[in-house]
């Protein structure tokens, strides 16, 4: 899938690094002060290539680091950006600390990955909070927020209200399906509807371009799309292992990672069931 890739200056001084087919992206804001690092990535080759980007844009010092999840993509980098203060939400300290053996299991399991994985540390948020935060960067507000159990229980959004940007991590994905290990499909259509009201020109995702309203809508009405078709089958007492050979994804027939259709229909099933949290 083509797209706009590598740094984009998305608002003065707010910059995104977005990654080919549809990988994680990360983002950083310079200021004054220094930079704040949105998101550190997956490996040490990652971690050391977002650290070559921001110095390719300022030789300023990395002051703070956030997480917008606990998965792994976004934060396992964390070890290579101390001893700046790592900030995310309550849930992602919990989670990344709790889960670590599962979450770290899901990248193990892709062999390629082993050798840079081996070199990961389990490195915490050490500032976090539980519904909101704001932080002042020199004279730019950083708005950060946390809305309820999504595609993580834990994920947050940074809002910069005087260049409206959103940067929302995995709450909304472009141009693919979304993954979805701890997704909650319900729960998150409804953080979804909240988000919608933010005043943003510019959203930038945790996976896929850059984009703006147009194509956040159209990953919630992806969701709601998936939401119905699964919970019809649900309802009408067709097998977990069957659903997905009945979902029809329309519209969104090319985007990436159609192979995911299965994970989601497991853990919808779970959400109805009162299975998950």
């Amino acid at each position: 899938m083509n797209y706009e890739s590598g740094v984009i200056e998305v608002a003065k001084d707010v910059y995104a690094w977005i990654n080919e087919n549809c990988a994680t992206n990360s983002g950083f804001i310079v200021g004054e002060e220094g930079v704040i690092v949105i998101d550190t990535l997956m490996t040490p080759t990652l971690a050391g290539s977002l650290r070559n980007v921001v110095r390719d844009v300022t030789s300023k010092p990395i002051r703070y680091i956030i997480n917008t999840h606990f998965h792994g993509d976004h934060v396992y980098g964390n070890q290579y950006f101390l001893p700046a203060p790592i900030i995310g939400h309550e849930n992602c300290r919990f989670d990344l600390d709790t889960k670590w053996e599962s979450n770290f299991g899901r990248y193990w399991a892709r062999e390629a990955l082993r050798p840079e994985l081996s070199r990961i540390k389990k490195t915490l948020p050490d500032v976090t909070f539980r519904d909101h935060m704001s932080l002042w960067f020199g004279n730019r507000e950083i708005q950060l927020s946390y809305h309820g159990r999504a595609h993580s229980n834990s994920d947050i959004l940074l809002y910069l209200p005087d260049d409206k940007v959103l940067f929302v991590g995995d709450l909304a994905v472009n141009k693919t399906i979304p993954a979805f290990p701890d997704g909650h499909i319900s729960n998150w259509i409804q953080v979804l509807e909240q988000v919608k009201n933010v005043d943003a020109d510019t959203i930038v995702p945790g996976h896929g371009p850059v984009g703006g309203r147009s194509e956040f809508n159209e990953a919630r009405d992806l969701l709601i799309l998936l939401d119905g078709q699964i919970r019809e089958a649900f309802d009408t007492g067709i097998s977990v292992d069957t659903a997905p050979s009945q979902i029809d994804v329309k519209s969104f027939s090319a985007f990436a990672n159609q192979d995911r259709i299965p994970q989601i229909v497991e853990m919808a099933y779970k959400a109805y069931s009162g299975e998950l949290e």
